[in-house]
């Protein structure tokens, strides 16, 4: 969200690294596409979720050089001078996969059906199939595995990383938010706050605000963005202190029947073992597993009522 280094334990499912971030920035996934192996030294005991946010799908900040910038940037500092491990949406998620991913659903769903030749997702099949694994990655995978969320929550609000606060808040973990934003959007610039919504705000233990005023170079920006690394790691560091990582650990959720944990089961059936998630051969096997819980009828889905064709 980046790794936070060697000091990791064993589960009975996989190795859990003792702090992890998810990085999410102003888009939810151009970058939502990589996993980075942890870096080898010891110092702190986090993985780092970092979570920013974006506009609506269809043209989402996080993907753009603006948002990719600041989210390389500010994850090279956390992870170089502060041994975080972070995932971010930009390098470490799916969204850049997208059409290997689609060729892939295409082929292992006609082996999976090799009794039918003719057997073929429909396009509408191939989104949701798409759509859900981004989804699961998230939910079922890198937020549970994580110590924090780490949530980049300028305007325009990305509705994906609203749930992704909210979700790490239910799991426990630690959930931090930093804005930078100079103009209100709710209320004034006098509140605390400094005008991000509260329904927001109220799911950080803790909810940093750097206004980058007066930036004339990117020497400054950069040092800038320094700061900001640094209060992100204060802020860890005071959760740590507050007992906020106790609870930091993939969790299981009653009634074991509820969607909640069904999310926790599909991030276990699709991801478990693998931990390079853009390798060709890594890939095809998760889009086996998926195609499997597709065939099962297993996503978490919505029923759709739609009157109007």
């Amino acid at each position: 969200m980046n790794s936070i280094n060697a000091d990791y334990e064993e589960s009975d499912d996989c190795i859990l690294f003792k702090k992890n971030i998810f990085f999410h920035t102003h888009v939810n996934s151009s970058q939502s596409n990589n996993l980075l192996t942890f870096i080898e030294e010891e110092t702190n005991p986090h993985d780092i979720i970092v979570i920013a946010n974006s506009d609506d799908a269809s043209n989402t900040a996080l993907f753009n050089c603006r948002e990719l910038l600041c989210n390389i940037s500010l994850n090279e500092i956390l992870e170089s001078k502060y041994g975080y491990k972070c995932y971010i949406p930009q390098r470490d998620g799916f969204e850049g996969h997208n059409q290997v991913i689609r060729l892939l659903l295409e082929e292992e769903y006609k082996k999976l059906n090799n009794t039918n030749n003719n057997a073929e997702l429909t396009e509408e099949e191939i989104t949701t199939c798409v759509q859900y694994l981004i989804y699961i990655l998230d939910m079922g995978h890198f937020i549970p595995n994580a110590h924090v969320v780490l949530g980049h929550i300028d305007e325009p609000m990305d509705e994906g990383v609203v749930v992704e606060l909210a979700w790490g808040r239910t799991l426990g973990k630690a959930v931090i938010g930093w804005r930078t934003d100079i103009r209100p959007v709710f209320g004034d610039m006098t509140h605390s706050l400094k005008g991000i919504h509260w329904f927001v705000s109220n799911q950080c233990d803790k909810y940093i605000y750097h206004a980058f005023h007066d930036i004339v170079n990117t020497k400054e920006a950069t040092s800038q963005l320094y700061v900001v690394a640094e209060s992100i790691h204060e802020a860890i560091t005071a959760c740590e202190i507050e007992g906020k990582f106790s609870a930091s650990r993939p969790v299981s959720l009653q009634p074991s029947s509820s969607i909640q944990q069904q999310w926790l089961n599909h991030g276990k059936i699709i991801f478990d073992g693998i931990t390079n998630f853009h390798a060709q051969n890594n890939l095809r096997l998760i889009v086996q597993r998926l195609l499997t819980l597709k065939q099962q009828g297993l996503f978490c889905l919505p029923a759709v009522i739609n009157k109007h064709h």
